[in-house]
């Protein structure tokens, strides 16, 4: 089989990277291919990792970027990457060998049926074809509404294999522009719509409270006056969101997800819910957010809800106090995870910030502000441990030589931990920074409420800075805030190769200061 046509597309569309693990066949045939049309090809440790790097890359670029495996086994240990880039919405093509669908030699060595395995979350599923625009169409429908992960077979097929559905398209609510009209208090609570939409850049210039979900955390710049945070659904009485919220009287949502609030009801008793017309159906997520399906907001509607929002003008000085009450709540652990976030916020103003999942994942939607969506990259709808150290070197790679920074407890970085080695390989600007408590800290305050065994929980101490000193990273202990700002410091002197930091928090302590966030 001949890739140089595919290879060619791929490479005039942009695309450069190619992450994986190959087999002997097809799927080192087509990197060949690609290499040989300018492309490049890292090999990974795990195929899981080569899907999340390909999805970080993709997103951060805005060019196609791939992952290719073998076929069972490979695209298997491929899945929960794809997974992981289904629930945060981050395109990527995949690409792994397979049967033909006409097999007919006996032959069964390796044999999975991919689609039953992946169909649920995939974006589409498609046998080769070398026809000139092949990996544009592929490329297209994975960065479409809801944008995620598509897969090709290495196997011809004389039809499409699956292609996901459209929504139908819906009308728009009758009434809505005289409600906001009609309205003197009005808050936006914008989804990750927000970070695609050509009408985001109209959230700057609004006079009113704009939440985001912490999904689409930076779709308008966290430092402006009226960016009132994240809103989750869950948030305790001192954040924003339930400080703020109560003194609205019309709460405007904007491609709010299902699997981007934690709480399913309405956050107010008047709600308009707009989403993109004749959306992608969300194949991970059954509709919807707030028992309904959402109303279409087509481009024509988006220019009358704005001008509409522009007249309006409240909300300023409440959205500081509201900001203050946090940080006032905050404020008596030193040591805690907002100190540390704030502190490399200063010190590293141009960095990508990478959170994984944890307790520190809570502090981060509040107190690790951002200027724009690609400054942060995370788990925010699908809470997967580990796959923090994946999207760190996708993203890293993207927007090197500027530096990367991976929040990352002692739980989740031992899942992937032998791929930082990529970083030391590559020479990435990553700095890894490991929350330790000694546990599964996010699950352990439910055990300690519920009278639960808490030794599942509890993490042994495996040396980690030796073992990352071994592969290669520079590595700082950092017991508090202070021993973290001089790590900081010698990274930055040093030029910020790839390097870890064990940064140590009272585990009780962080506990129940969660609590009072979420």
């Amino acid at each position: 089989m001949a890739f140089e046509s595919f290879a060619q597309q791929f490479t005039a569309l942009g695309g450069r990277r190619v992450f994986g693990v190959p087999g002997g066949g097809p799927s080192l045939e087509l990197i060949t291919q690609i290499e040989r049309g300018g492309g490049s090809f890292i090999a990974t440790g795990h195929e899981a990792v080569a899907g999340l790097m390909a999805g970080a890359y993709a997103r951060q670029t805005g060019t196609p970027a791939a992952c290719v495996t073998i076929k069972g086994p490979g695209f298997m240990n491929l899945a929960p990457g794809l997974l992981c880039n289904s629930y945060e919405g981050y395109p990527c093509l995949s690409i792994s060998e397979a049967y033909p669908p006409d097999e007919s030699s006996g032959r069964r060595h390796k044999w999975l049926n991919h689609l039953s395995v992946a169909s649920e979350f995939l974006r589409g599923i498609h046998g080769f074809s070398e026809e000139e625009g092949k990996v544009a169409a592929l490329w297209q429908e994975a960065a479409q509404e809801c944008p995620g992960p598509v897969h090709l077979e290495l196997v011809p097929h004389a039809e499409k294999v699956r292609e996901m559905p459209h929504a139908a398209p819906t009308a728009t609510q009758v009434g809505w522009q005289k409600k906001i009209t009609q309205s003197t208090r009005p808050v936006v609570l914008a989804g990750t719509l927000a970070t695609r939409a050509a009408w985001r850049e109209k959230l700057v210039s609004l006079n009113i409270p704009v939440f985001t979900t912490a999904a689409a955390k930076g779709a308008i710049s966290e430092h402006l006056p009226h960016c009132a945070g994240v809103c989750t659904g869950d948030g305790k009485p001192s954040t924003p969101e339930k400080t703020l919220l109560p003194k609205a009287d019309l709460l405007i949502c904007l491609g709010v997800r299902s699997g981007e609030m934690l709480s399913p009801s309405p956050q107010h008793a008047n709600t308009l819910w707009f989403d993109a017309p004749s959306l992608h159906e969300q194949r991970v997520y059954p509709d919807n957010v707030f028992g309904s399906r959402a109303d279409s907001l087509s481009d024509a509607d988006a220019i009358v809800l704005f001008d509409l929002l522009s007249a309006k003008a409240w909300g300023i000085e409440e959205t500081a106090a509201a900001h203050a009450q946090l940080d006032h709540a905050m404020d008596g652990w030193d040591g805690s995870p907002r100190s540390a976030m704030c502190l490399a916020s200063r010190q590293l103003p141009e960095a990508a910030h990478i959170v994984d999942t944890g307790n520190f994942t809570v502090w981060a939607e509040h107190f690790l502000r951002v200027e724009h969506h690609l400054d942060l990259t995370g788990t925010p709808n699908g809470r997967y441990l580990g796959a923090g150290l994946g999207y760190s070197l996708g993203t890293t790679l993207a927007r090197a030589p500027k530096p990367s920074v991976l929040w990352i407890g002692d739980g989740g970085i031992r899942a992937n931990l032998a791929e930082l080695s990529l970083a030391v390989d590559l020479k990435l600007p990553l700095l890894v920074i490991v929350m330790k408590d000694g546990y599964f800290g996010s699950i352990r305050g439910r055990a300690r409420k519920l009278g639960w065994s808490q030794q599942p929980l509890t993490l042994p101490d495996h040396r980690l800075l030796s073992v990352a000193e071994a592969m290669g990273l520079a590595t700082w202990n950092a017991p508090d805030v202070a021993t973290l700002d001089a790590a900081l410091k010698q990274w930055q002197h040093a030029g910020t190769p790839p390097a870890l930091v064990e940064y140590h928090l009272a585990p009780d302590i962080y506990v129940d200061m969660t609590e009072q966030l979420r």
